[in-house]
């Protein structure tokens, strides 16, 4: 199959979750021997306006600043690389519901060419909160004109039901993520238990929560601890200051952002994600990979992520006092700890492995393009049953 991912900031230097797994899949698909191309903005100039990123056939559309300038000319860039790819394309995939994946889409479907398109948040960042938008009635509009939309969690489902998006065009599938060697607290040498985040230091990954339940596990701790906080953003210096209010500065190291997660997952003994949205974090995705024990909140994909074996550790957005308990509690049991790390590992490799999802997706593909798109719902169908995996 010709495959056309439709991003806004394709991976480099981008490393959201969003662009990360849609280079993850498109990489996948690349390995099972489909052609995959590649739209997105040229948003830095340093980018070049074609490039193959392995293997992943790579075109940028000059991003202009001003935003009418850019709604007006835009889609014209848009329009010219659909006409010079129109002939090497079965299939248009777009990863979010902006405005440039509803210029896609309108290209797309002038040209004759299916479309799926990815819903990746729910809520505020969701359908909801798309209706409260500007223009928000032409966006579901033109993401309704999808041949199949893709739910990652149960609320996502439940949104495009209620603008009556067919149920049998639905897909459910997660994130995905290449398997690494799972690294154990068991190996460490230090007597200190390592908590870690990752991810972007902005409101709503709730970080002033996590900050101030630490503060309540320093308090009750038998054993040395550590915070590491990986990633930077808007609330570093707000972050900061509170760490210093909260006289945490022993204990909690502001790590900014670091390419390889996997080498400062491989030192933690516990992840925290404390966020108000998300939908199927990769961070958890990694962590989980790494055999690490993982304390969230309950939002978006979280439950599907866990499973059972973790779902004790799932905690209300905002409760502070919930969150403090449960990373202590991982934090006084090592075999806990490594207990439930292990099971994380295990269903990372039942349940969210890339090539896995990857499949998923060819078998989605290929319904679409056999004019069985009514067939879609039916695949992965028990995705989001409660049952362990």
């Amino acid at each position: 199959m010709r495959i056309l991912m439709v991003v806004p900031k394709y991976p480099f230097p981008v490393v959201g979750g969003l662009e990360r797994q849609s280079h993850e899949l498109a990489r996948a698909l690349v390995q099972r021997g489909h052609a995959v191309h590649a739209v997105s903005s040229r948003f830095d100039p340093g980018q070049h306006e074609f490039e193959v990123i392995d293997g992943v056939r790579l075109r940028r559309v000059r991003w202009i600043a001003f935003r009418p300038a850019r709604f007006l000319l835009f889609p014209f860039g848009l329009a010219r690389i659909f006409f010079g790819l129109r002939r090497d394309l079965d299939l248009v995939h777009v990863h979010n519901v902006s405005w440039f994946g509803a210029f896609v889409t309108l290209l797309a479907k002038a040209l004759g060419l299916p479309v799926i398109t990815k819903l990746p948040n729910s809520g505020d960042f969701g359908i909801p909160g798309m209706r409260r938008r500007p223009f928000g009635s032409l966006r579901i509009a033109l993401l309704k004109h999808s041949d199949a939309i893709i739910a990652m969690t149960p609320e996502s489902v439940a949104e495009l039901e209620s603008i009556e998006y067919p149920t049998a065009r639905v897909l459910k599938v997660t994130n995905g993520i290449p398997l690494v060697a799972a690294t154990s607290s068991a190996s460490h040498s230090s007597e200190t238990v390592s908590a870690v985040y990752v991810g972007r230091l902005s409101p709503e990954k709730g970080l002033p929560d996590l900050l101030r339940a630490w503060a309540r596990v320093r308090a009750h701790a038998t054993r040395p601890i550590k915070l590491s906080v990986i990633g930077d953003g808007p609330q570093e210096a707000e972050l900061q200051a509170l760490t210093a209010r909260l006289d945490l500065g022993q204990t909690v190291e502001f790590c900014g952002y670091r390419g390889d997660v996997s080498a400062e997952l491989a030192k933690a003994d516990v992840f925290v994600l404390p966020s108000y949205a998300e939908g199927n974090s990769n961070a958890i995705l990694e962590a989980m990979s790494a055999g690490l024990p993982i304390v969230a909140t309950r939002v978006g994909g979280a439950s599907i992520q866990l499973g059972n074996a973790g779902e004790r550790f799932l905690v209300p957005p905002g409760d502070r006092e919930a969150l403090a308990e449960a990373m202590l509690e991982l934090i006084e049991d090592e075999a806990l700890r490594l207990r439930v790390g292990a099971a994380m590992r295990r269903r990372i490799e039942s349940v969210f492995a890339i090539d896995r999802v990857a499949a998923v997706y060819e078998e989605a593909y290929a319904l679409i393009l056999s004019g069985r798109r009514q067939q879609i719902g039916q695949l992965n169908s028990a995705l989001f049953s409660r049952n362990e995996i």
